[in-house]
């Protein structure tokens, strides 16, 4: 009883004391450990069950919520970049629709063309001219985000129709940096549509200037110096579509814009936060949106088909995570009050546990003195310390009881000691008897002979057994008894018995059990000869790991499959019932001497020949 309060109090506290004879002194001495032991225990489950779902349910949260978020921000922003493509290709559709009057319709062409070249007007010209002024007044006043129309074909005059002015001459207008543009180098025939940022002064206020984004469409044949000879010039007002741009900011602190085939802006939000570097032309030219983050930002980018103009949007990450933040200090914050909540409940059931198992010393400390008073019984179990007070009361009842067996039991040992010290008299008595039969055998033939021979192995054999108290040998010796007596049973059988030994020099020194091969091989020479005229049996030695195996096997009848696992089974109970009592005996000494374990292994097939295994670990 004091053993078990001496391991129930270090199992609690962790801790040991100097000896079992201190254990209840130690458990008056180890109050504040066993209360900080049953506290921490108490809290680290409540913790369990309480931070770890809360953990996991705020993290699923958490991934939800972003993975929803961002899908939606990538598809709003595909949305967005979308209607902005859309908004801008109104103005190639109005350059198509005055491509087809002023370029493929060859009267407007031919009789504009005529009146630019024209050194004097007609009335018919006047009339021609107010029907084509018409033709791109109309666009221009009814679209808010076109600001004028230039249709130019090359003259002598240097002449160009103007959507505000009329016929307006190249070098007396005060817009000429499109014509400049139009004369320059830079400017190819052969790239579609051409943008360009420019500024436009006014009229009416010659210090005031609009900011136009020029169109143009050039259309006919090209001259000498790789220039066509007509142009169509629409300005836009980018403030138009700035205005639209800002309704497409629905997050804090994104922004849009549209950027020039260059990457340089060219209409921007109210909210422009700078330009973004451009990837690789050929990756935006297939018409898809791309997407990528960048300096802490979630852009999109598409570019239009016509205008080459590219839609980008900008969204800031932390946009993207401020619902999750706020998740996260939401789940911070119940964790903490989770965690209040466990110490409370653990200092709470601490106090319960720690009264709990103070009565349990109570009652060990009744049973560690032998006192014959029993403490008072529980009287409804609630719990698993009750139930552990009730089975130690229990045994406190029985402890008198178990002290008078253990009493009677000492002296059956000693009544069984006593036997086998008898016991061991009569082998030496049969080794001394065997050795007078030898020699009186020897006098009366006066030479040796085969009775002599079989006394004197017979004799070997009972020396081995009774040689030395350890149960252990070394192989080497372990096959000299076997052959030993191996030699004593082919001086019966003469040549109806073979035996093959296959065992390496090397194996010699390792250890077995004593005489345990000898009662396998005896069994096997028994039934194998009782059932053939013939038997070999064979002998093999071989390491596996760190254990030594000698395999047994002969040719033998063999043993039936019911037959073979009744043996089996009798290896794991205390009693053989019927024969190969050989076997048994073999298993329980292997089992005593190296304990519980399968150290013999049986197959063997029913006439065949079986196989016996026996494992030495080394």
């Amino acid at each position: 009883m004091r053993k078990i309060l001496y391991a129930l109090l270090s199992s609690i506290t962790g801790k040991r004391p100097g000896s079992s004879n201190t254990s209840i002194k130690y458990v008056k001495q180890s109050d504040a450990a066993l209360a900080r032991k049953f506290f921490s225990e108490n809290l680290r489950r409540v913790i369990v069950l309480s931070l770890i779902p809360l953990t996991i349910l705020g993290s699923l949260s958490i991934f939800i919520t972003v993975r929803y978020i961002r899908g939606s921000i990538e598809q709003n922003s595909e949305n967005r970049l979308n209607q902005i493509n859309q908004l801008t290709e109104v103005i190639p559709a109005e350059l198509d629709s005055l491509s087809l009057s002023f370029d493929k319709d060859p009267k407007i062409k031919i009789r504009l063309m005529n009146i630019l070249n024209a050194t004097s007007f007609s009335f018919e010209d006047v009339e021609a001219l107010f029907y084509l002024r018409n033709v791109i007044d109309v666009p221009a006043n009814s679209k808010s985000y076109i600001h004028s129309i230039y249709i130019y074909y090359e003259n002598s005059q240097g002449r160009f129709l103007s959507s505000r002015d009329g016929i307006a001459q190249v070098d007396s207008t005060l817009d000429t940096s499109w014509y400049s543009f139009y004369q320059s180098e830079a400017f190819r025939g052969d790239d579609g549509l051409i943008t360009q940022p420019r500024e436009l002064v006014a009229s009416s206020d010659p210090n005031g200037t609009t900011q136009v984004l020029t169109v143009y469409q050039p259309f006919g044949d090209l001259d000498v110096k790789g220039h066509p000879r007509g142009l169509i010039v629409m300005n836009i007002l980018p403030s138009y579509f700035a205005k639209s741009l800002n309704l497409f900011n629905d997050w804090q602190g994104s922004y849009s814009y549209i950027a020039d085939p260059k990457g340089d802006p060219i209409i921007t939000s109210e909210s422009f936060g700078g330009s973004i570097p451009l990837p690789a032309s050929e990756q935006l030219s297939n018409g898809q949106s791309l997407r990528s983050s960048l300096d802490g930002a979630l852009v999109t980018m598409k570019q239009s088909r016509r205008l080459a103009w590219i839609a980008v949007s900008v969204i800031p990450t932390k946009a993207l995570y401020s619902l999750p933040r706020m998740i996260v200090y939401i789940t911070l914050a119940l964790s903490v009050f989770s965690l209040l909540l466990s110490m409370l409940y653990a200092l709470w059931i601490t106090r319960k546990n720690y009264r709990q198992v103070s009565q349990i010393v109570h009652v060990l400390e009744h049973a560690d003195r032998h006192e014959d008073a029993i403490p008072a019984m529980p009287e409804r179990i609630q719990d698993v310390y009750e139930l552990i007070v009730k089975n130690i009361l229990d045994t406190f009842l029985k402890q008198k009881y178990l002290r008078i067996q253990l009493s009677e039991r000492q002296a059956k040992m000693e009544l069984l000691e006593l036997k086998a010290l008898q016991s061991q008299m009569n082998p030496h008595f049969m080794s001394n008897t065997l050795h007078s039969i030898y020699w009186k055998t020897f006098q009366l033939t006066r030479s040796p002979n085969d009775a002599c021979v079989m006394i004197g192995q017979l004799s070997d054999l009972l020396e081995y057994a009774l040689r030395g108290t350890d149960d252990a040998v070394t192989l080497q010796d372990e096959l000299a008894n076997v052959r030993g007596y191996i030699q004593l049973q082919k001086t019966r059988f003469s040549d109806r018995l073979k035996v093959i030994w296959d065992a390496k020099v090397e194996l010699e020194n390792c250890r077995v059990v004593k005489i345990s091969m000898q009662p396998l091989i005896e069994n096997s020479i028994h039934i194998g000869l009782a059932a053939h005229d013939q038997l070999t049996v064979k002998v093999k030695c071989r390491m596996n790991g760190s254990s030594l195996h000698v395999t047994i096997i002969d040719n033998g009848p063999g043993i039936s499959r019911d037959r073979l696992e009744q043996i089996r089974a009798s290896f794991d109970s205390d009693t053989m019932q019927g024969k190969h009592l050989g076997l048994f005996n073999t298993s329980k000494r292997l089992v005593l001497h190296y304990g519980v374990g399968k150290w013999m292994r049986i197959l063997s097939k029913e006439g065949k020949g079986t196989a016996i295994t026996l494992i030495f670990p080394q």
